[in-house]
């Protein structure tokens, strides 16, 4: 049976949920991971002194001198991505209308003795305008730059490693207060249990509370910064979940917050009837503790 406690209309709790609905999980201090950052940027130090070392060079010295590096170095495939880096683009290979450079193959070639392989990737680089960047500011800043620039990819995976971290904070208060009403209780992430059934299908999820050892209640942890496809996907995955969690004996919740909810709220209102322990964060404040400590109660 599902735990909540207070059980408004859908109509009510969604606009509840709505109303009170964090706009992204990432607080202003961890928009920009600086730490990562400036280990990056400690990390390519040769490679910034190296190419530096190129300034005011002409093209065909430049060419040559990328080469070089290229051909002289420990890590290849390391300094290939520092070169792309610069002018940024990530990945396996670099593609255009010209042609496409596959990394593994050329850092194959050049570790294998082949300058023309290297002579012909700093051309590409200097072409794309790697010597632009060289010429006209400071490498270090400008790679510095750059990787603040590829912190809008990086925010995406943040968001849930934030919105995992506000609901681990509730979790282990739940789990205090359950201590101290008596219970055995203790809880765990990203834990994997087995349904207890014939189809041995195994479920992780982002946390778990158990009560003397044994799996009491399962959460999920999501938010949605931005309306899409998923969280539709999720909600009819995560009913699935409940159910059979449900059938086992487990308390299945969902922690869901985020402002891409606003313009979902057909989804939101079907997570509610059909999950109905569907919290946002400020709803878990207000009532997750009372409910799970009155199902513990009515154990």
């Amino acid at each position: 049976m599902p735990i909540r406690q207070h059980r408004p209309p859908t109509d009510e709790f969604v606009e509840d949920f709505i109303e009170h609905a964090v706009p992204s999980a990432i607080p202003n201090d961890r928009f920009i991971d600086w730490d990562s950052i400036d280990d990056d940027v400690d990390k390519y130090e040769k490679q910034i002194e190296a190419i530096a070392g190129l300034e005011n060079a002409t093209e065909s010295e430049f060419v040559e001198g990328v080469a070089d590096a290229l051909m002289a170095a420990d890590d290849t495939r390391e300094w290939i991505d520092f070169y792309f880096e610069l002018v940024g683009e990530r990945g396996n290979k670099y593609s255009s209308l010209e042609g496409v450079w596959k990394f593994y193959p050329v850092q194959r070639a050049i570790d294998g003795g082949d300058r023309e392989e290297a002579l012909d990737l700093a051309g590409v680089l200097q072409n794309v305008g790697l010597q632009y960047i060289v010429d006209e500011g400071n490498v270090r800043d400008h790679y510095r730059g750059m990787l603040v620039g590829m912190e809008s990819h990086a925010r995406k995976n943040r968001q849930g490693l934030c919105f995992e971290d506000e609901v681990e904070k509730r979790v282990a208060e739940v789990t205090d207060r359950l201590g101290e009403d008596g219970y055995d209780v203790e809880y765990d992430d990203e834990y994997t249990t087995a349904y207890d059934d014939d189809t041995g299908q195994e479920k992780t999820v982002d946390f778990a509370i158990f009560e003397d050892g044994d799996l009491a209640v399962a959460f999920e942890a999501n938010c949605y910064k931005v309306q899409g496809s998923k969280p539709s996907e999720i909600r009819r995955s995560y009913n699935h979940v409940a159910q059979r969690m449900r059938n086992d004996g487990v308390v299945f919740v969902w922690i869901t917050d985020g402002q891409g909810w606003e313009s979902m709220e057909n989804v939101l209102a079907e997570s509610y009837n059909d999950i109905v322990d569907v919290y946002n964060l400020h709803q878990a404040d207000e009532h997750l503790a009372a409910d799970l400590v009155d199902d513990f109660d009515d154990e």
